[in-house]
């Protein structure tokens, strides 16, 4: 060696030892997922990015990173990332989660069950698969698909818990035909001496195009009885987007003649619903029409509704309404909910023209729960406050009683 050379090396060596030392891939991936949980993810994704320049197949990383997109929101970067992964190793089975995340995220479910089958041509019978294509075809109201999806991947993996949950949700989902037994008394503390009844007997189905109700109530009021005949259905036009149409009759004085009614109600993005419709009542000495709106919102587990009701008349249109707040317990079917609201809805079984016509202020508060995998009952009670004259109200109880089985 020269002497020049020997001359400049305990310089080089000290210079070198003060040089820090290289990261390692896993030592910034570490770094960056500890950053991540502290919700730092713009610099957790900046050192992955660093690691991913050294290591570009280190595909751990680069799905951390894709996961870390899809936290906040950009779905697009994530897909982007996941995607890499999978060209290079189709049976990368965490990218592909990952991906189906994203698509469950964004409410894309029949991109997601797109996945899923691509995955499961790759990796037949994957339990895991067959479970996140249960829970897209469930999405997509392909109920049969759904429970035949779920009950592969118990099959592949009878342990597999969150399978054995979705398969009894989903066997409950497909019992299409329900019978229910209704009860709801009224009491006035003025005007009427005896309180109301009201029994309800209907069956309904759901086909394909969407579900049908029939329904027979027998009522009692001002002394007299009688016999409304009612058909409900809510067929659906396209995704997002179904219909509410009624029609019923009575020979009886104590209900309305005929009734009808239409409502199309649509899904918004961001958990939102609204819908447009009317309400159409004939009576003997009287018709009228109501036209009514609706705007809900779901969030975590409650659904927040508004809906208003505008009567036009010769003297002077009525605008009243409502807002009901409903919180969601283990299942769809279990539920509380509050309602505030004035005015009489045109939609409670015997509405009739005089209580139509009061001006009101109401609050009610009922449930619904289910008894085993078959029966569903309901309870409800409200009460109302009428004023029936200038500076006079009367009290109006309602109880509701409901019990119904599903096959």
């Amino acid at each position: 060696m020269p002497r020049f050379a020997l001359a400049l090396l305990p310089a080089l060596l000290v210079v070198g030892s003060a040089l820090p030392a290289q990261e390692s891939s896993d030592e910034l991936f570490l770094k960056a997922r500890k950053l991540s949980s502290e919700r730092h993810r713009d610099e957790a994704r900046a050192l992955c990015r660093r690691a991913l320049q050294r290591s570009p197949d280190y595909h751990d990383i680069r799905i951390f990173m894709a996961r870390t997109y899809a936290w906040d929101g950009h779905y697009d970067e994530a897909r982007t990332e996941l995607r890499y992964v999978l060209e290079r190793n189709p049976e990368n089975l965490d990218a592909r989660e990952a991906l189906l995340d994203v698509e469950s995220w964004s409410d894309h479910p029949q991109k997601g069950l797109e996945i899923c089958e691509e995955g499961l041509r790759i990796l037949p019978g994957q339990p895991k698969l067959l479970y996140r294509r249960a829970r897209f075809q469930r999405n997509l109201g392909q109920y049969e698909s759904a429970l035949k999806s779920s009950a592969q991947a118990l099959q592949a993996d009878p342990d597999f818990h969150q399978a054995r949950l979705l398969r009894d949700d989903l066997i409950e989902l497909n019992q299409r035909s329900k019978i229910a037994l209704d009860y709801t008394y009224e009491h006035f503390d003025k005007t009427f001496d005896a309180p109301w009844h009201l029994t309800a007997l209907s069956l309904g189905h759901r086909f394909d195009f969407g579900s049908v109700t029939a329904r027979v109530s027998q009522g009692w009021r001002y002394g007299e009885t009688g016999t409304q005949y009612e058909v409900d259905a809510y067929p659906k036009w396209k995704p997002g987007t179904y219909f509410y149409l009624n029609a019923g009759g009575s020979s009886a004085p104590i209900f309305p003649k005929y009734r009808c009614g239409a409502e199309i109600y649509h899904n918004f993005p961001a958990g939102i619903e609204g819908s447009l419709g009317f309400r159409r009542l004939s009576f003997d000495a009287s018709n009228v029409t109501i036209y009514t709106g609706s705007i809900g919102k779901y969030y975590r587990d409650y659904l927040f509704t508004l809906r208003t009701y505008l009567t036009p008349s010769a003297i002077g249109s009525s605008l009243s309404g409502s807002l009901a707040a409903r919180r969601y317990f283990s299942d769809p079917d279990t539920y509380l909910t509050l309602t505030l609201g004035t005015g009489v809805s045109p939609d409670q079984s015997s509405p009739s023209a005089e209580i139509l016509r009061l001006k009101s202020r109401k609050a009610s508060l009922g449930g619904q729960t289910r008894m085993g995998r078959s029966w569903v009952t309901s309870a409800s009670v409200g009460f109302e406050d009428q004023e029936i004259a200038a500076g006079t109200t009367r009290g109006h109880f309602t109880a509701t009683l409901g019990l119904e089985y599903r096959f």
